[in-house]
């Protein structure tokens, strides 16, 4: 599967020059239509800000009672009909319209400049969630990421948010990303020449998750407001809303999403299968939490047009959508969440996740797979109702009022003290020993980096 992504700026500002690449060549507005017929994408996403609603031909069909939905749905007709379909003959699979901010000719927008980025990384994500239903397990997954036409920042937090996703599509598929960027345009100089299109970037994309422990609700109020009776009224609107959306509290849903991430983060195959969360419920709060910042997106048109966000993304918002995007890999590969778990699927989570990528962990899960293994012929009786893992080994051991963090992570979260074990229909099950799952929570979201 092949995926073309591309940040772009104004597109009624550029001017038709001629491009090259790989061999070819091509007068055009946009590098878009040659990089197309060279590479014959798969499909082809866009990602723009909605601060072209500056724009005179997006403005200029605006009316003064429009809501921020019908601004920004301008915006992506703009570029999917007018200038991609119109101009490039290209209709683009989607075009993604996320926040941005700064003062225009025509608008003035208010708001935290990273939403860009949780705007970003939430859309792809999903994106890439609905094409994994079509790819292959063995399927090679390529992205082409041009950075020819955008602008400042769009650019390189829409690399930021992309890298992000496709770190994590690599623990389960073979990822490539190649970035191209054009000769640099100036303007009035068209006729000087061709524009070669460079590829400044070609890399085997390896394993990684970004994980950050965030105490702060994924949305919260935007610090730009100042009125301190607004405040309050808000910040108790969006308390209640979480409410309304986590029946066991916002607390305790976050506590399982940071415990499952944590334990893809450090390799501990009994948590991530036990606290996997699902994709669907996940996709719904998400979409829930968004459209609630969504709502909160006023505009005035009292002087100049101006659209302010009330409300701000934090990481705890990037934590659901990554958990979102890692329960989807792990769907995809046939993973599902069990309390109980066989010996045989952790022995086949560790090949599709960890083998020929973290030799290390891999080593390190091999070794307590084989320790579990050997317990019967090592003179250690398993029944079929669980017993402590310690008390297996060793019937005088006197076990730990709480499980050793050194020895938690040394042994891949199979600590003598947090598991127990029992043997049936030909398997053995593990199950996190419940007097000690507390503990055990908090060691993995403990370790994990704060902000």
């Amino acid at each position: 599967m092949k995926v073309f992504i591309a940040p772009w700026g104004a597109p009624e500002k550029w001017g038709e020059i001629t491009y090259q690449y790989d061999g070819d060549t091509r007068k055009s507005k946009s590098d878009l239509p040659l990089i197309k017929e060279k590479e014959n994408p798969d499909k082809i996403f866009i990602i723009v800000s909605d601060t072209l609603i500056d724009l005179d031909s997006v403005f200029n069909s605006i009316s003064k009672d429009s809501s921020y939905s019908d601004l920004r749905q301008k915006v992506k007709d703009y570029i999917t009909n007018d200038f991609c379909k119109g101009k490039l003959g290209i209709l683009p699979d989607d075009v993604i319209v996320s926040y941005g901010f700064g003062e225009f000719k025509n608008v003035k927008f208010f708001g935290n400049a990273m939403d860009f980025y949780y705007g970003v990384l939430k859309e792809l994500s999903f994106k890439f969630s609905q094409l994994l239903k079509g790819v292959g397990n063995e399927e090679k997954i390529e992205v082409i990421f041009d950075a020819t036409h955008g602008i400042n920042y769009t650019t390189l937090l829409s690399y930021r948010a992309l890298k992000d996703i496709l770190e994590i599509l690599a623990y389960g598929f073979d990822v490539r990303m190649k970035v191209l960027n054009a000769d640099p345009y100036v303007s009035g100089l068209e006729e000087k020449g061709i524009f070669n299109i460079n590829v400044i970037e070609d890399t085997k994309i390896l394993p990684r998750i970004l994980v950050y422990n965030d105490s702060r609700e994924p949305i919260r109020l935007f610090k730009g407001i100042k009125e301190d009776s607004f405040k309050e009224k808000l910040g108790k609107e969006i308390s209640d809303f979480f409410d309304s959306i986590f029946s066991d509290g916002y607390l305790e849903y976050r506590k399982k999403v940071m415990v499952f991430l944590g334990s893809l983060l450090f390799a501990l195959p009994v948590f991530l299968i036990s606290y996997m969360q699902s994709s669907d419920e996940l996709f719904d709060k998400i979409e829930r939490i968004s459209q609630k910042f969504e709502e909160k997106i006023s505009v005035s048109t009292d002087g100049k047009f101006e659209i302010e966000r009330e409300i701000q993304f934090s990481e705890s918002f990037a934590n659901f959508v990554k958990a979102f995007l890692v329960s989807s890999v792990l769907e995809k590969l046939g993973f599902e969440r069990m309390e109980e778990v066989p010996l045989t699927v952790i022995k086949e989570l560790k090949r599709k996740i960890f083998d020929g990528k973290f030799q290390v962990e891999s080593k390190r899960i091999d070794d307590e797979i084989d320790k579990i293994e050997n317990l019967p012929r090592n003179g250690h009786l398993l029944y079929e109702d669980y017993r402590a893992y310690y008390s297996i080994v060793d019937k005088d051991y006197k076990p730990a009022p709480k499980p050793d963090k050194r020895n938690f992570f040394a042994h891949a979260g199979f600590e003598k003290n947090v598991i127990s074990l029992c043997k049936k229909n030909n398997d053995i099950y593990i199950r996190i020993i419940k007097d000690n799952r507390k503990i055990s929570e908090n060691l993995i979201i403990n370790d994990i980096s704060k902000i």
